[in-house]
């Protein structure tokens, strides 16, 4: 119940930020027009032989996790878009008082001042200054660890940063402006690629047509949307989010309930009905009939929340949480929000299974083989990081490219990681980086003149740290053979004479001071 909480209480929890931001007491009393397109979206998307286009990342390759991207929820977006989420300009005119009674993970400040306006392109050098001016005044009077002060500092730095684009594109005028747009931490960037597969609306749902069309999409998490509905966008960067939390939820599917939400979906807000269909009776037959203007709520299996169709597309993907407690890869449905997060944390090392699950090293035979070859990484990285040589052949950097937390450290992996365990693409990644170094170690000139000798054996035979029949000395890091260390049970030589120096230092030591 306590993660639950948090869940409930965080940064993501977007019902309260959405009815804040759009200014609505409630969700029967809104000022959003939205087009029903809700008959059609549940036709499809509870249809798991749905017509809806798969839309899949043509980087991913074999080591990384099942990520399926479903894409519309309609029949008819390929002929005419959904106008969702169109704001009036009564719904913007907010009450202080009513502002200032919410919580809410934005500032009620920055929602009654509309300091969007100010990111915009046409904002000018002075009216940023009195922004920043403004903001940092806020900043001050906020108490340290709130949401608000967060949100504050948020846009004090973007405020800056949009402040030195002014400055330059001012002092050169062929300098050509970014035209970036910050929304709700976004950083929308106008698409003048058209992409080969179908891209649909985050927003609305509905298919973006490049070729007629403009469109932004989200630097930071790829959050795609109409140039008609970039304003009024609800959603908060799923890079902001895991940068808050920075790890990714721990419970299996932390379900809540509808009640618990007030049947309402759990970002937009809009109203979730219990039953779709009631049962008819007609010439002695049983028959269920759908009812009309139903919206069908969908569980996310990552957050626990329930959605609307606009807002679940019936993505698939692989839960983290299922991974690191049960070790399974199995993909489940997930949000459009919760999709875009996993995204986002499964290239980065953050979870920590010796501390969380370490009964899976013994379970799984391929995740104990993943530590030891992880540990001779470790022992080879004493090597290489200090020869020259293997700093001008960039060896480290050609073989192991931007996952070198693999020879950092030996307890942290992430999502990729433990997708790559399962089908052992990691395992023979490992197989072919330990191969490379191993063969620079044994004969290059710098990396084999601090191998080892046996002490105990004294045998010419030169010995690595990362050898298989090797044992290391925790205190001195020596190293022996493994045979003779057994046979002989014997303390480290050298962490003996290292005690008997001491010995005589702190002897001489009080021979002196005594004046012996």
């Amino acid at each position: 119940m306590q993660t639950v909480q948090c869940l409930k209480d965080g940064i993501w929890s977007l019902p309260s930020t959405v009815h804040s931001f759009l200014g609505r007491d409630d969700a029967d009393k809104t000022n959003v027009s939205f087009t029903d397109n809700s008959d059609n979206g549940d036709k499809n998307n509870n249809n798991a032989d749905s017509d809806a286009p798969i839309v899949t990342d043509d980087n991913d390759d074999s080591g990384n996790c099942d990520i399926t991207d479903n894409g519309s929820s309609a029949d008819g977006i390929e002929a005419e878009e959904a106008t969702v989420g169109t704001v009036s300009a009564d719904s913007l005119a907010f009450n202080d008082d009513v502002l200032a009674s919410r919580s809410h993970a934005i500032p009620y400040v920055l929602i009654k001042e509309n300091w969007q306006l100010v990111l915009e392109q046409d904002a000018t050098i002075p009216e940023m200054k009195s922004a920043i001016i403004k903001c940092k005044d806020l900043v001050l009077q906020c108490r340290n660890d709130t949401e608000e002060r967060k949100w504050l500092v948020r846009h004090l730095i973007e405020l800056r940063h949009r402040l030195r684009e002014l400055q330059d594109v001012d002092n050169d005028p062929d300098a050509i402006p970014s035209g970036m747009k910050v929304i709700l931490g976004h950083h929308f960037v106008a698409q003048k690629h058209y992409p080969k597969c179908k891209v649909y609306c985050d927003h609305c749902s509905g298919i973006i047509w490049n070729v007629v069309q403009s469109s932004y999409s989200c630097t930071d998490c790829s959050f795609a949307v109409h140039h008609k509905c970039i304003r009024n966008v609800i959603r908060i960067c799923a890079h902001v989010i895991t940068t808050e939390q920075n790890l990714p939820i721990e419970c299996i599917c932390p379900e809540i309930g509808l009640a618990f939400q007030k049947y309402t979906c759990a970002e937009c807000g809009s109203q979730l009905s219990c039953n779709v269909s009631t049962a008819i009776s007609f010439l002695g037959l049983e028959l269920k009939a759908e009812k009309l203007h139903t919206v069908q709520p969908r569980l996310c299996d990552y957050s626990g929340f329930y959605y609307c169709s606009t807002c679940h597309w019936n993505d698939t993907s692989i839960i983290p949480a299922r991974v690191t407690n049960n070790w399974d890869f199995v993909p489940r449905k997930v949000c459009r929000a919760s999709l875009q997060q996993i995204r986002l944390l499964c290239e980065r090392p953050v979870i920590n299974l010796e501390q969380n699950n370490p009964r899976l090293f013994v379970l799984v035979s391929k995740l104990s083989l993943v530590k030891k070859y992880r540990q001779k990484l470790l022992h080879m990285k004493r090597y290489l990081t200090v020869c020259r040589i293997a700093e001008e052949l960039k060896l480290v950097r050609d073989s192991i490219g931007v996952r070198r937390h693999l020879m950092q450290t030996v307890d942290m992996y992430s999502v990729n990681d433990l997708f790559g365990v399962e089908n052992g693409s990691l395992l023979n990644f490992l197989y072919k980086v330990y191969g490379i170094f191993e063969r620079h170690i044994r004969s290059c000139v710098i990396c084999s003149g601090k191998a080892y000798i046996c002490e105990i054996c004294n045998n010419d035979e030169i010995i690595f740290p990362f050898d298989d029949h090797v044992v290391s000395c925790g205190k001195c890091n020596s190293v022996f053979h493994r045979t003779c260390q057994f046979r002989r049970n014997t303390k480290c030589q050298k962490c003996v004479r290292l005690q008997l120096r001491e010995q005589q230092m702190r002897n001489e030591i009080l021979d002196a001071a005594n004046g012996n």
